[in-house]
């Protein structure tokens, strides 16, 4: 553990320098977990669209709890197993998986980790749009509208968090203030949030976060830099980014209609939104990025 906090403190002020090597890759297995808002459903259909010359990609839609810790860590490689073995005994040499969960360790069931690769929002862009989704997108979001006190129905983000517990949405937004660094932590017991707020992650959860990003992903492509994501991915994983037209931006999925535009949110959301790990994490996966993309791209 000592060697992880150590860990920590290194990457937290810089990325240690590496040649990374931009050659083209084709592992049987790139697994995609999916971190939330952030454009997941925009990459996956890329994904799905690029399924020809014996690829083939499986899209699941259960989520992972990280309140069961290694057993649903297990349970979870496991059921990933399962359709990846099937597609592989059908014929699909080279197969995609997303599902939204953490960080998983395929070795609990004796197996080679696949490529591992994600895609990452600026924090505050995802608190925000998370909570446009809980009022007006996810599936049951015109249930939840409908047993909200009638005053809170319409609110903008600015509206909930100055109330703060008033607001019945409050929790439901700062509870996920740490979930980018959780997915990367994984399912081990340090992963698990503490705190009055249950956002806290601890210092031995942030450095496995930290390590995993660093060392256990091929590519996390950030979403303020979409295109210049899908350019980098396949260049690395051509078999499964075949879709990817670079003279072309690339179209966006599930946008938020009622979300409002060009929102300005007043300091105490923004000191509301600022809480946790997720902005360290995010620095240290952009500062990765731009590593990557100036290696493959140097022009």
């Amino acid at each position: 553990m000592a060697c992880l906090q150590f860990m920590s403190m290194i990457l937290v002020s810089s990325i240690p320098a590496f040649a990374f090597d931009c050659k083209p890759r084709f592992p049987e297995v790139v697994y995609y977990g999916r971190s939330g808002k952030a454009g997941s459903t925009t990459l996956l259909r890329t994904l799905a669209a690029s399924t020809k010359n014996r690829h083939r990609h499986y899209s699941s839609t259960k989520y992972t709890s990280f309140v069961d810790g290694t057993s649903s860590n297990k349970d979870s490689v496991e059921e990933a197993l399962r359709h990846i073995t099937a597609l592989h005994n059908e014929g699909w040499k080279y197969v995609s998986y997303d599902q939204h969960m953490g960080w998983l360790n395929f070795s609990l069931s004796g197996q080679r980790q696949p490529v591992f690769i994600n895609l990452l929002r600026e924090p505050i862009e995802t608190a925000v749009s998370h909570y446009y989704a809980i009022l007006y997108s996810y599936t049951n979001a015109i249930q939840y509208r409908a047993s909200l006190p009638p005053e809170q129905r319409n609110w903008s983000i600015n509206q909930c968090l100055e109330a703060g517990q008033a607001c019945q949405t409050y929790p439901l937004v700062v509870t996920k203030l740490n979930r980018m660094s959780q997915y990367f932590c994984g399912y081990h017991p340090d992963c698990a949030l503490t705190g009055v707020d249950n956002v806290t992650l601890s210092a031995a959860g942030m450095a496995r976060a930290i390590h995993h990003l660093h060392n256990e992903y091929l590519l996390v492509g950030i979403t303020e830099r979409y295109d210049d994501s899908l350019k980098l991915f396949k260049r690395l994983l051509p078999t499964y980014f075949s879709a990817v037209n670079e003279k072309k931006p690339a179209p966006r999925h599930n946008s938020n209609s009622e979300r409002p535009k060009n929102e300005e949110l007043s300091p105490k959301a923004k000191r509301v939104l600022r809480q946790g790990s997720d902005h360290q994490l995010y620095a240290i996966a952009l500062e990765l990025f731009d590593t990557k993309y100036r290696a493959c791209f140097p022009d």
